[in-house]
C-alpha cells in the first residue's frame, strides 16, 4: 500500500541519513582526533646542522715567534727565513678533517735580551727568563742563539714554550727545516692529532701503542695507591703516602685543575700478593716474572682492590713487597735482562712497582720496621701517569728535552694535550650526535622530550664555539667548549626516555589496534556503503521521473 511504502521509504531515509552521520563523526572528526591525541610529542631537533658537522673541517691556528740573537743574521737573512717558514707551514697543502694553521712572526731580539741572555749560565735560568718576557698559551717562542753560546749547544726545547736551536752560520734552509719539523713532530703533532680525530669519529684504523695505552677524556679520574704486604707479621712497612703525593703529585693535580680533577685515595692491604708463583732464579738467588707472566699477576690482585663506587675512571698504582719466600723479586724483559725500575705498566689500569725490601736480622723481634723508598716508587708512578694520560711525547735523540722538574707537565705538553683532547671531545660529540639523529629519525615514535632538544641544542652550539675558538687559537676556551659539547651529546644520548625498548615496532601497533577497530569499523562501513548506494538509487529515480 502507498502508505506502508511511504512509511518504509521514511524508515530508510532515517537509517541512511544516521549512518551518514555516523560515518561523517568518525571518519571526519573522530579518526583526526583520534590521531592527534595519540601523537608522539616529539621536539624538533637541528638535523641539518647535525648533518653538516661531519664535513666541518676544523682548522687550529698556532702562533710562532721567532726571535734571532745570532748578530751575524741581517733583516734581509730573517725576512727569507719567515718567506721560508711560511712555505714550509702553509696550510694551503693540508688535507683532511683537521688542519693548522701557522701564524708567524721572526725578528731581532732587543739589545737588552741580548745582553741579558749572555748573563744566564744554565738552562733553567735561560728557560725561565723567556718564560717570564714571551710566554703565553699556544704561542711558540724559536729562539735563535748565537754561536758562542755556552748553555746551548744542540737545538732545546724548554719546559715552558721555546726551543732554543743554535743558529750560527747554519743556511737558512736548514734551520727552517729543522724548525717545521720540531712543530710538525713535537710541539703539535699534527699526524697524532689527525689520527685520533679520526679514530674518536668512527674510522676503523689500526691504533698505535700510545693511544691504546692511554685513557680517553673523562671529567675525572679516581686515582688508588696501593701498599701490598703479605707478612704484615714480618715487616711493618712505612710509605708516608701523604707526604710523597703533597711533594711530587700536588703540582701535576694543580697544573690540571682547570681541565680535570683528580681524586687520589690510598690504601694498605695486608695478607694477600701476586698469585701467579714466579720463576726460580737459578744462577742468582732469587725469584722473577717474565714479561708473559705479568698480565696473570693482575687479575688477582684486583679482586681485592675493593669495590670502585664512582663514574670516573679508576687507575690503580700498587707497591708491592714481596713475601720473603719470593724474595728477591725481579721483572724480565725477553732477552734476560732485569728491568732498572723493577716495574711494569697496564694499559688503562695503572702499574705496579716492586720492592724488595731488606729482610729482619736474625733473631731479631718481629714485626721489623722498614722504609720504603718512596722518592724512587714516585718517580715511577709519575712516568705511568703521563703515559696513561696521554703527556709522554717521544722526541729525537739529537733534540734535549729540558728535564721536567717539579712542575711534571711541561707547558707545551699541555698546550698538546688540550688541542689533542679537545678534537676528541668533538669528534666523540658529532658521532654521538650523528648516532641519536639516527636513531630518532629510524624510530618514528620517540618521544623528544624538551631537555633532550635543549641538550642537543647545547651540543651543537659547544662544537660551533669550540671550533671558533680553535681557529682563532683560543685552545682554553676551545677545550673547554668541546666538554661541555661532550657532556650535553653523552646526556641526550644515554637519556632513558630513548630507550628503543620501551616503544612497539609497528607491526604491534597494527596487532594491537585492529581488534579493536575492526569490528566497529566494518559494520560502519558497510552502512555508509549501503547509504551512499540508496542516494544513488534515488537520484537515479528523481532522474527518470522528471
Amino acid at each position: 500500500m502507498p502508505g506502508e511504502e511511504a512509511s518504509e521509504e521514511k524508515d530508510k531515509s532515517i537509517q541512511h541519513t544516521a549512518a551518514l552521520s555516523f560515518g561523517f563523526i568518525c571518519l571526519i572528526i573522530g579518526i583526526p582526533l583520534w590521531w592527534k591525541t595519540t601523537e608522539v610529542y616529539r621536539v624538533n631537533l637541528p638535523y641539518s646542522d647535525i648533518a653538516d658537522l661531519s664535513n666541518t673541517k676544523f682548522q687550529f691556528t698556532i702562533d710562532i715567534d721567532v726571535v734571532n740573537l745570532e748578530k751575524s743574521w741581517t733583516d734581509k737573512d730573517l725576512t727569507d727565513l719567515s718567506k721560508l717558514l711560511k712555505a714550509n707551514l702553509a696550510d694551503d697543502r693540508k688535507v683532511g678533517a683537521i688542519f693548522p694553521k701557522y701564524r708567524v712572526a721572526v725578528r731581532q731580539a732587543a739589545e737588552k735580551q741580548s745582553s741579558d741572555v749572555t748573563s744566564l749560565k744554565t738552562l733553567a735560568a735561560l728557560d725561565d727568563y723567556f718564560h717570564g718576557e714571551e710566554s703565553s698559551v699556544n704561542k711558540y717562542l724559536i729562539v735563535l742563539m748565537p754561536v758562542n753560546n755556552a748553555v746551548v749547544k744542540q737545538t732545546t726545547i724548554g719546559n715552558y714554550r721555546a726551543v732554543y736551536l743554535p743558529a750560527g752560520k747554519r743556511d737558512l734552509k736548514t734551520v727552517s727545516a729543522e724548525v717545521t719539523e720540531i712543530l710538525h713532530s713535537v710541539l703539535v703533532r699534527e699526524d697524532a692529532l689527525l689520527k685520533s680525530f679520526q679514530n674518536f669519529l668512527g674510522a676503523r684504523e689500526p691504533k698505535d701503542k700510545a693511544s691504546m695505552r692511554s685513557l680517553s677524556y673523562h671529567q675525572g679520574y679516581d686515582i688508588l695507591f696501593t701498599l701490598v704486604n703479605p707478612q704484615p707479621d714480618i715487616l711493618d712497612i712505612d710509605w708516608s703516602i701523604k707526604v710523597a703525593v703533597e711533594a711530587y703529585l700536588s703540582p701535576m693535580v694543580k697544573q690540571l685543575s682547570d681541565y680535570i680533577n683528580l681524586d687520589i685515595k690510598s690504601q694498605m692491604l695486608f695478607f694477600t700478593g701476586l698469585r701467579r708463583k714466579p720463576h726460580k732464579d737459578k744462577k742468582n738467588s732469587g725469584f722473577y716474572y717474565e714479561e708473559t707472566d705479568l698480565p696473570h699477576t693482575i687479575n688477582p690482585l684486583e679482586a681485592n682492590l675493593g669495590s670502585h663506587a664512582s663514574n670516573n675512571p679508576m687507575l690503580n698504582f700498587i707497591v708491592y713487597v714481596p713475601s720473603r719466600d719470593q724474595h728477591p723479586l725481579h721483572i724480565v724483559l725477553k732477552n734476560g735482562e732485569k728491568v732498572k725500575t723493577n716495574s711494569f705498566l697496564s694499559p688503562q689500569w695503572g702499574g705496579i712497582v716492586v720492592q724488595n725490601l731488606p729482610s729482619p736480622p736474625p733473631n731479631s723481634s718481629l714485626p721489623v720496621r722498614v722504609t720504603v723508598d718512596m722518592k724512587t716508587v714516585m718517580e715511577v708512578f709519575l712516568t705511568q701517569l703521563r703515559l696513561l694520560m696521554d703527556f709522554n711525547i717521544q722526541v729525537k735523540k739529537d733534540l734535549q728535552v729540558r728535564e721536567v722538574g717539579n712542575d711534571v707537565i711541561r707547558e707545551w705538553e699541555l698546550d698538546n694535550w688540550l688541542r689533542k683532547k679537545c678534537l676528541e671531545n668533538l669528534a666523540t660529540s658529532i658521532s654521538t650526535l650523528q648516532s641519536l639523529t639516527a636513531l630518532l629519525e629510524g624510530i618514528s615514535n620517540i618521544v623528544i622530550q624538551d631537555d633532550i632538544g635543549q641538550q642537543v641544542e647545547n651540543a651543537v652550539t659547544g662544537i660551533k664555539e669550540a671550533h671558533r675558538h680553535l681557529s682563532s687559537g683560543q685552545i682554553a676556551r676551545a677545550f673547554t667548549q668541546s666538554r661541555k659539547a661532550l657532556a650535553s651529546s653523552e646526556k641526550a644520548f644515554f637519556d632513558p626516555s630513548l630507550l628503543e625498548l620501551l616503544y612497539f615496532p609497528e607491526d604491534q601497533k597494527f596487532a594491537i589496534y585492529i581488534p579493536l577497530f575492526l569490528p566497529i569499523g566494518l559494520p560502519i562501513l558497510g552502512s555508509l556503503f549501503k547509504a551512499i548506494k540508496w542516494i544513488k538509487t534515488k537520484r537515479k529515480q528523481k532522474a527518470k521521473t522528471e
